[in-house]
């Protein structure tokens, strides 16, 4: 874990939701894991006085970027951060996702922040004999990311927009359904970040069908380090932090919605 100031080299808009911000640390780099996040602090004074959260989106060699979209005033700050700009970064924090699933296929599901990580994560493990699905939940087509960030990824990607602007109409569960009811539970292995009800309805159809699986649980968090509690997660095993004894939790562990 590193606590640094670094320069922002880019901070752009990619289509009507997301911005991309990269900065540039070789520490950061070198350890950051899918599924991890940094603690933002966007300001030098107080206002805001909470740092934010930011899971990661790619690293290129020491490039780090995030993708973000604003949900709030610390996102819509950021936002405005210019090229050059300074910000105090921290991290790697929490646990990430597991790579290796000892050969079964990686069935992604994500939404709106949760799509970052799970890029990420499709990026790094690319070589997998059993490419892995990627199914990208939207509002509409104006939240689609453009061709070029998806061009490293191996895996299929497929979108459910809620309008049907855009890939199937509806919830992004919907296509998790077909799959699970297609294939082999035994050969799958889940992996899911975004909205709360969204990862809900995506753990109630693996236990349905018998398929173990990981969330990200994004509580809010203010410290990232496990003092403040403010992110606490209700598991099997009690109450855990989901900054630091998260927030990648298995399925099992996660008590029923």
């Amino acid at each position: 874990m590193f606590d640094e100031t670094v320069a922002i080299l880019e901070n752009k808009r990619v289509n009507a939701e997301y911005y991309k911000l990269t900065f540039h640390s070789k520490r950061i780099a070198k350890f950051a894991q899918p599924g991890q996040f940094l603690n933002v602090q966007i300001e030098t004074h107080s206002d805001p006085f909470l740092r934010r959260p930011f899971s990661f989106y790619r690293v290129q060699g020491a490039k780090v970027e995030l993708l973000y979209e604003i949900l709030g005033r610390g996102t819509e700050l950021l936002s405005q951060k210019a090229k050059g700009a300074s910000l105090r970064v921290l991290g790697p924090l929490g646990i990430p996702f597991t790579k290796n699933l000892k050969g079964r296929k990686r069935v992604l599901v994500a939404g709106g922040v949760g799509v970052p990580p799970l890029v990420f994560l499709a990026e790094q493990v690319k070589q997998e004999k059993k490419h892995s699905v990627l199914m990208i939940g939207c509002r509409s087509k104006a939240e689609v990311l453009p061709r070029k960030e998806l061009a490293n990824l191996k895996s299929l990607v497929e979108y459910a927009t809620d309008d049907g602007s855009f890939g199937s109409k509806g919830f992004v569960t919907v296509l998790l359904e077909v799959l699970l009811q297609r294939e082999n539970p035994k050969n799958l292995f889940i992996q899911t970040c975004g909205p709360h009800a969204m990862m809900a309805q995506v753990i109630r159809l693996a236990k349905k069908y018998g398929v173990e699986g990981e969330a990200s649980i994004d509580e809010r968090m203010a410290c990232g380090v496990g003092a403040c509690l403010g992110c606490v997660v209700e598991t099997t095993d009690g109450f855990k932090t989901s900054c630091v004894e998260g927030p990648v939790f298995n399925f099992s562990n996660l008590l029923s919605s």
